[in-house]
């Protein structure tokens, strides 16, 4: 198993989601949300990459323009291969240990990430991730080896196992070395408020939450789950 590579974080993007077209280039503090995200990641203290991963589709090109202009690292890939698009983005950033972070989740949890890359690594997993039952969307990652996505890439069938990234792993653990962990970040007052950014109205709820932050980006899953308390 090689893990000797590099770590990344690649968030997924795009501009083309037909619940809320163009999200990702919705503000967020003082940036759009891609950045937001983007920066978020960046308070990882074990990646070595931090990355959005789009699409090639002109759909988009505004989406990928900004992250150039703004120095953000981008990769471009298959708009409905997914799975592909991790694969390809990891090569070409020599990576061989992936955090996949979906672009909607801005208050996704770095320590977690960083618990699961230095747990992956040290117990030569193919897959780690919280259990979803107790990590609320928001904070919500999973890594993964570039093996262990290639092996799904080569084993699956079904187009809706290409368009999610570990769907194949986690229908057939008994094939991959993957491990689930307790996160302890799902309390009950939190399963109320989505604050993950799939609607028009849920921009509102985390633009409060993010004024609300100690920092903009250097912040605690409790900091988030302190002010969530407060307004729901």
């Amino acid at each position: 198993m090689n893990i000797k590579g590099k770590k990344a974080i690649l968030i997924q993007a795009r501009t083309s989601s037909e619940r809320f077209p163009k999200k990702m280039m919705q503000a967020l503090g003082s940036v759009p949300l891609v950045e937001f995200v983007y920066k978020r990641c960046a308070t990882s203290k074990l990646a070595d990459i931090v990355a959005v991963i789009t699409s090639l589709d002109k759909s988009d090109d505004e989406l990928f323009g900004y992250c150039v202009s703004r120095g953000l690292r981008t990769y471009r890939g298959p708009l409905e291969n997914v799975l592909r698009r991790y694969i390809l983005a990891a090569e070409f950033y020599a990576s061989s240990v992936i955090c996949r972070v979906c672009g909607d989740s801005p208050f996704v949890d770095t320590e977690l990430i960083d618990l699961l890359f230095d747990m992956l690594i040290k117990k030569k997993l193919d897959y780690a991730a919280p259990d979803r039952q107790t990590c609320a969307p928001g904070f919500y990652s999973e890594t993964f080896t570039l093996e262990a996505i290639k092996k799904a890439m080569t084993m699956a069938k079904s187009p809706e196992d290409h368009e999610h990234v570990t769907k194949y792993i986690l229908d057939n653990k008994d094939g991959f070395r993957a491990e689930l962990i307790d996160a302890k970040l799902n309390p009950g007052f939190a399963k109320k408020v989505r604050f993950t950014i799939d609607y028009p109205e849920d921009i509102e709820v985390t633009r409060k939450i993010a004024a609300g932050l100690p920092d903009a980006y250097s912040f605690s899953s409790s900091d988030v789950l302190n002010i969530i308390e407060a307004i729901k």
